[in-house]
């Protein structure tokens, strides 16, 4: 039973591992670079839901929406700052810059809300429900819920609206893309705006179950960042997997050697996938073609 409680606990947290990942993934893809800001993003989403629901008291499903809205606006602003003047830029100028952008949005966070720890209550109740001697905690279920529920609608909406089309077809190749009349730059702004997003409702999730510090997005990024090499960076579908066995991981580390290994799996588990498996665990080998 205990190794089950663990489970969920694992599956639960490593939901919000692959929203960060796939948030990783949508970036690459699109973009040809690797977006480290994009644990700051989920610090930006953890922080407007602290403001609107703590400090301005409002209600948790008026304030999440809201969060979400302030995540649109500052990641299009990042976007259009950082990002699209350097569309033509090589690949190390890219880089450099979304270090740059982790560190900017890291310093300023700090700045407004200083370096202390900030609690959040749970967003889905407090009170445990117990089945036999498994306790099932609300906000793990909905962050699985949550979590599984907006990759299903991004699959969705990249399949099914025009939006979508376009965003693929744009990470497929620009200039054909370009070509049959669709917006590249509408596209790329598009797909950088809801990996942001994801992002932001990831820091959310992860509000209730650890304190929120400014530099709490280089530890999630770095974990979201894991959780993409894990599952493969050209595989959208590899994000969530990723996540749920990073997640898994932490929460069996904690569970039976000890807490203070559970930040360290991260490392770990980037360190040997990059030296056995660097494509990821989703990739399948290619058939050699003849000619």
């Amino acid at each position: 039973m205990y190794l089950l409680q663990q489970l969920i606990q694992g599956i639960s947290l490593g939901s919000i591992y692959g929203l960060v990942a796939l948030g990783y993934i949508l970036i690459w893809q699109a973009w040809g670079i690797l977006n480290f800001a994009q644990g700051e993003v989920c610090a930006i989403g953890a922080f407007s839901l602290l403001v609107l629901h703590m400090e301005c008291g409002l209600p948790v499903y008026l304030a999440f929406p809201l969060a979400i809205a302030v995540g649109m606006v500052i990641s299009y602003i990042i976007e259009f700052i950082a990002f699209r003047p350097l569309l033509k830029a090589n690949d190390t100028g890219k880089l450099i810059a979304t270090i740059g952008v982790s560190i900017c949005i890291r310093n300023l966070l700090r700045m407004i809300f200083g370096a202390d720890a900030f609690s959040f209550p749970s967003m889905f109740g407090d009170t445990p429900q117990k089945i036999g001697e498994l306790i099932i905690i609300p906000q793990n279920i909905w962050n699985m819920v949550i979590g599984f529920g907006l990759v299903a609608l991004l699959n969705l909406f990249l399949r099914k609206t025009r939006m979508g089309i376009a965003m693929r077809a744009t990470a497929q190749d620009r200039d054909a893309a370009r070509l049959m009349g669709i917006s590249v730059k509408r596209s790329l702004t598009a797909t950088f705006v809801m990996a942001s997003v994801i992002g932001a409702i990831a820091g959310m999730l992860i509000s209730p179950i650890y304190l929120l510090m400014a530099n709490m997005g280089a530890s999630l990024g770095t974990k979201g960042f894991a959780a993409a090499v894990l599952g493969g960076l050209d595989f959208a579908s590899g994000a969530m997997v990723g996540g749920i066995i990073l997640g898994v991981a932490e929460c069996l580390a904690a569970g039976y050697v000890s807490s203070a290994y559970q930040s360290a799996i991260a490392y770990i588990v980037l360190f040997l996938v990059l030296i056995l498996k660097p494509s990821g665990i989703m990739s399948k080998k290619k058939a050699v073609e003849k000619v």
